[in-house]
């Protein structure tokens, strides 16, 4: 990026362009590096604890590496600006085509790798495991399928039962796409091929907006993002809505005025898609494209882009009436009630969103931008700073920055009306700046290179150093961190279940007392808003018990639907009553506790069970048939009267049950015949039934 002439740099104050790009370098570098989320709140201390380690070592790297660079450069200045120049040269002289495509191509594998190191193939997050879920109905033939009669068993998180189908809780594109991959058998190759296909489009945008070198540095810093490869690796929707609103902004950047169709067409149905994925940040999107393009390349072009936008939502739109019975009316708030929709209010799980704590949630997400965007051993938001600071001095770069700018904001400015955040891989709701974000990072270091003069060499030098240290440092570190992350979601029974030799078999998963409560009430028609919301705040032997109450009074005869009422009553009640419970205090951590009530018999025996080891079911959802209907089914064992009950409408089918067979950390569950007639025939220990007995 060369220097300005002095007739074309302002000052941050002279026009409102300038004011803007100076107000919003101020505004986010104090949303970034001062801890709001922990002086509001809404941090976890040891958040707060790794991010402050983090700026330390930040500070020790830069106090050592600037000075090193600097004395570098004033003795072996001449040296080091030959060798720089002559592999920038080299770099230059590649094929463009050849070395974006390599590029490419080097993602896709080094992602498909990580997806089985880090990952072991499978999905880790309850949101990807619903629509892998989703895949399998899809790839069937089907929008949804029937929902079982046994909810206990075999219900699970963001799966959604309506008028006797059951499905997933989010659009379809996601789960169409992952459908490719189930009918290779492989749908974990989805998103590294789709992040490849991104970084073609991050280059081809960055050749287009900054030029062929920036073009090119831009696809080595997607490439080596931390963010970017283990998010690819997942099977998290991020990825294929990365790459439609990325051949949104493409297209965008292609429509010209002469009143071509095709580039419009492109850029509403690519935005579409996206949609069809994430709806908000999509949304969001198109409000800044569609802005841009009505101002830069008029009204036609605008409205033919809306037109084949909303030809394309349509899809989602035709979905929703097909599973929820209302265009409008998405999955989500169907599930979770209208806590789940936008603005402030009580969330889902009952407590309150508030815009004080929707900043707090902002600012914590643009923090962890900043560390997990690069991974380098210094902010990795510093140069998209420096490019909004630039484009506040410079009304050259303020265009090209502008719309970046817009594109950067437009997903914090939506989900500041949403209530949930997490930070799985990375800030994932920040995952659709990831592309603006990066282009201004490269436009700030070619902003900076052009204007450091004498210090050209220092400043190059500091810069190598840190992308060295994040790759063959940071990354492996962060690689490592991930890999140890949840060992029980990284389950495989299907290898065992063949050297089993098992075809037909009914598999209970022993599952923890906290995962049998939630279930139990599910089996009881308790929605999931109220289920969850009991489950954190009501003592775990009372719900232990009025479930068994209300199982007691249906076989005494009372009509169930009465037996029912009573018992959401009494949840209601308990909530109400705002009890104070603890948790960490069981095998299963996540259970309630009374300290002030003696445990009840009942509930004893089930912390005994539990003592045995017990696993995670979730992760066992998706390899079902939707259908239950033949083949390996896996069921949650809930007990031993209503496991007999659910053996008896597979009577055909072998019976196993999967445990570990200790409740030592990291022992992994195996598979262990059972018989349905043995109501007092030993198994083996830990394998689902209280006190070692009948088939769990």
């Amino acid at each position: 990026m060369p220097g300005p002439a002095a007739d074309e740099v302002d000052s941050p104050f002279r026009d409102w362009g300038a004011r803007g790009f100076a107000a919003l370098t101020v505004f986010l570098i104090l949303i970034v590096f001062l801890p709001w989320a922990a002086w509001l709140g809404t941090a976890r201390a040891d958040e707060v604890t790794a991010y402050a380690d983090t700026a330390r070592d930040w500070a020790w790297w830069l106090a050592i590496a600037v000075p090193v660079a600097v004395l570098v450069a004033l003795v072996r200045g001449a040296t080091v600006d030959a060798f720089l120049e002559r592999s920038r040269c080299q770099i230059a002289d590649l094929p463009s085509r050849v070395f974006v495509l390599g590029l490419a191509l080097l993602l896709a594998g080094v992602t498909m790798v990580l997806s089985g190191v880090l990952f072991s193939h499978n999905p880790h997050l309850v949101d990807s495991i619903a629509q892998l879920f989703q895949a399998r109905i899809i790839g069937k033939g089907g929008l949804t399928a029937p929902a079982p009669h046994e909810r206990e068993f075999f219900g699970a998180s963001h799966l959604v039962e309506h008028n006797g189908r059951w499905f997933s809780q989010y659009p379809p594109g996601h789960p169409a796409l992952l459908t490719l991959g189930l009918l290779v058998g492989a749908p974990w190759i989805v998103n590294p091929l789709f992040s490849a296909g991104t970084l073609v489009l991050v280059y081809a945008i960055a050749r287009r907006l900054l030029g062929e070198g920036s073009a090119k540095l831009a696809a080595l810093l997607y490439l080596f993002s931390p963010f970017v490869l283990f998010m690819s690796a997942s099977y998290m929707n991020h990825v294929t809505t990365g790459f439609f609103l990325g051949l949104a902004m493409y297209a965008a950047l292609r429509v010209d005025g002469a009143g071509g169709v095709g580039w419009p067409v492109t850029l509403g149905l690519a935005l579409g898609a996206a949609a069809t994925i994430r709806p908000l940040e999509s949304a969001a999107w198109a409000g800044a494209l569609g802005l841009w393009i009505l101002v830069r390349r008029g009204w036609r072009a605008a409205f033919i882009a809306g037109g084949a936008c909303l030809i394309s939502v349509a899809v989602l739109f035709i979905y929703n009436d097909l599973t929820t019975g209302h265009p409008l009316r998405f999955g989500y708030t169907l599930l979770w009630g209208p806590g789940h929709g936008l603005g402030f209010h009580s969330d889902p799980w009952g407590e309150p969103f508030t815009p004080v704590k929707s900043f707090a949630n902002t600012a914590l997400d643009l923090q962890r931008l900043n560390v997990f965007l690069f991974g380098w051993p210094f902010p990795s938001l510093i140069f998209l700073f420096a490019a909004l600071a630039l484009a506040a001095a410079d009304r050259r770069v303020r265009s090209t920055s502008g719309l970046l700018a817009a594109l950067l904001v437009a997903a914090p400015v939506a989900y500041f009306f949403y209530w949930h955040r997490d930070n799985y891989l990375g800030p994932r709701f920040l995952y659709p700046s990831l592309i603006p974000a990066l282009l201004l990072t490269v436009g700030g270091i070619a902003g900076l290179d052009a204007r450091v003069g004498r210090w050209r060499s220092a400043f190059r030098l500091t810069l190598l150093a840190g992308l060295a240290a994040g790759v063959a440092l940071n990354l492996p570190r962060s690689a490592g961190v991930v890999a140890g992350r949840m060992p029980g979601m990284k389950l495989h029974p299907e290898v065992e279940a063949q050297r089993l030799g098992m075809s037909e078999a009914l598999v209970f998963v022993k599952v923890g007392w906290g995962n049998r409560l939630v279930a139990r009430m599910w089996g009881w028609g308790v929605s999931a808003s109220e289920a969850e919301r009991t489950y954190r705040v009501v003592d775990g032997c009372r719900l232990q018990r009025a479930l068994d109450e209300t199982d007691s009074l249906v076989a005494a005869g009372r009509d169930s639907a009465e037996a029912q009422r009573l018992l959401r009553i009494r949840l209601r009640t308990w909530r109400d009553m705002q009890l104070p419970v603890v948790q960490g205090l069981l095998p299963d951590p996540t259970v309630r506790v009374d300290t002030a009530s003696a445990i009840a018999d009942c509930c004893y025996q089930e912390t005994v069970w539990d003592g045995t080891g017990f696993t995670l079911y979730g992760t066992l959802v998706w390899r079902n048939d939707p259908w239950l209907r033949g083949g390996i089914v896996y069921a949650r064992a809930v007990g031993p009267v209503r496991n007999r009950r659910l053996m008896a409408r597979y009577p055909d089918c072998q019976y196993y049950v999967y445990a570990p067979l200790s409740a030592a950390a990291g022992a992994p569950p195996v598979l262990r015949r059972i018989e349905y007639g043995a109501v007092r025939s030993p198994v083996p220990r830990g394998s689902g039934a209280p006190n070692a007995e009948d088939e769990g």
